[in-house]
């Protein structure tokens, strides 16, 4: 990812007007559903990731799920009989929960809530069953659960992906978070702090955590630079050896309390 010179790329969100992006986790047998689901949710061009493709997995496909995951701002899991048990299924939710993602579930066939693992079984349950559920009402829901807290959730989704690419590339400073961005995010967490959903992941509190870190450095060697820059000119102006050990003593106290 390209570092954003006016620390201002979390600004980008107040112009989409789309609603949440979605990745849809399926069992293969339940297609046929996740199509008239997909087509549903596109007709307001928002952005949905699915995976057509019945391919045997590898590191490559792996990844590309993952991805998929950690860029959409909603994870919508569909939930059947075969779902539940789909080793598949169960690592694209486990991912989900480790980056934080607001996960909802839907039901298009009859599950044994016993058999759901505990991260979906005490979630709210959107049902899509063909026999007896109507559809249209079902999907009021989803979009109502899907755009709750719309600005909030995407923050979430932008700051999770700088936050992976910082650890991707062995924590590299000029990745970290400055200027406005800094700012909207301290601003993220304070709102997560008052109940606002998605919550932040340890890795977004150790992004936001050093990108603050540094932006307090940064200050602090500012502040020393111009301070020093003071001393030169008053050495300049009154060059006495005593205004000058004066000086030096002085600066080697500021500079002693401002890395500190």
């Amino acid at each position: 990812m390209a570092k954003d010179g006016s620390g201002n790329y979390l600004a980008e969100q107040d112009q989409d007007s789309a609603g949440c992006s979605v990745m849809i986790s399926y069992s293969r047998k339940d297609k046929s559903f996740c199509k008239a689901l997909y087509d549903a949710l596109a007709v307001d061009d928002r952005s949905i990731w699915i995976d057509w493709e019945d391919i045997p997995p590898s590191a490559d496909w792996l990844d590309e799920i993952h991805k998929g995951i950690e860029t959409s701002d909603c994870f919508l899991v569909v939930l059947s009989p075969d779902s539940i048990k789909s080793e598949v299924c169960q690592w694209e939710v486990d991912h989900a929960v480790k980056n934080g993602k607001r996960i909802i579930p839907v039901v298009c066939r009859d599950v044994d809530y016993r058999e759901v693992r505990k991260e979906l079984a005490s979630l709210n349950w959107i049902f899509f069953r063909a026999d007896g559920d109507d559809f249209n009402a079902a999907m009021k829901l989803l979009l109502k659960a899907l755009d709750v807290d719309l600005r909030h959730a995407k923050t979430h989704t932008k700051l999770l992906t700088r936050a992976i690419d910082w650890e991707r590339h062995d924590f590299e400073k000029s990745l970290l978070l400055h200027g406005k961005d800094l700012k909207r995010s301290q601003l993220w967490l304070s709102a997560s702090a008052l109940g606002k959903e998605p919550k932040p992941t340890t890795l977004h509190l150790s992004f936001i955590t050093a990108s603050q870190a540094l932006a307090t450095s940064m200050k602090k060697r500012k502040l020393i630079a111009v301070f020093f820059a003071f001393i030169v000119a008053i050495g300049i102006i009154w060059p006495s050896w005593g205004v000058f050990f004066f000086s030096l003593v002085f600066s080697h106290f500021f500079v002693f309390f401002a890395s500190n």
